[in-house]
């Protein structure tokens, strides 16, 4: 099974701010990464970049419009820090997978884990503070939170990066004052 799996990945060592899938690409493919981080954007109609996707090492990535279907996207997915991806083509891990089973259990829990990630992201969205989105993508993603720019966790949590810092500093000062 690992060998017939590592004939369908790529390896790629990405660089700091290096793409991985391209805007205006049409492809199938998604990834696992090994190592970094990697962060999904669009570029909105005022020119302003939206990051809607962040994942870490030891989770797919990929382009949401090709779960389903070879589309254009409007997504750039990006390294940040340097970056060690496999990536691989839909169709083939699907037909690697239904011969067999413990991948396709493997490849059906990337989906959950998927599904469960975005509907958190909206209930946040819609539900929580900023202080809160924070917080809480503090205890569901330390290692986001370590490696990535406060420029794009503020972006991610849909608020300024002087408002992350001033979060940053109220939650260092109840900490400081429990203590």
């Amino acid at each position: 099974l690992i060998d017939e799996f590592l004939k369908i990945c790529e390896f790629h060592s990405l660089k700091n701010k290096q793409i991985l899938f391209k805007s205006g690409t049409a492809s199938r493919d998604a990834g696992f990464i090994l190592d970094g981080v990697i962060r999904g954007y669009y570029v909105n109609a005022s020119g302003v970049e939206i990051n809607s996707i962040l994942r870490v090492e030891n989770t797919f990535v990929g382009v949401p419009e090709w779960l389903t279907e070879k589309v254009t996207t409007k997504y750039n997915f990006e390294s940040i820090f340097d970056s060690k991806v496999i990536t691989f083509n839909l169709e083939a891990l699907e037909s690697l997978a239904i011969k067999h089973p413990p991948l396709f259990q493997y490849y059906i829990s990337g989906y959950k884990e998927t599904v469960i990630t975005l509907l958190g992201r909206v209930e946040s969205a819609i539900d929580k503070t900023p202080e809160q989105r924070y917080l809480e993508l503090l205890e569901k993603s330390p290692l986001f939170i370590s490696k990535a720019f406060n420029k794009h966790i503020a972006n991610y949590l849909g608020i300024t990066p002087v408002s992350l810092s001033r979060i940053i500093r109220r939650i260092k000062d109840l900490d400081s004052k429990e203590s």
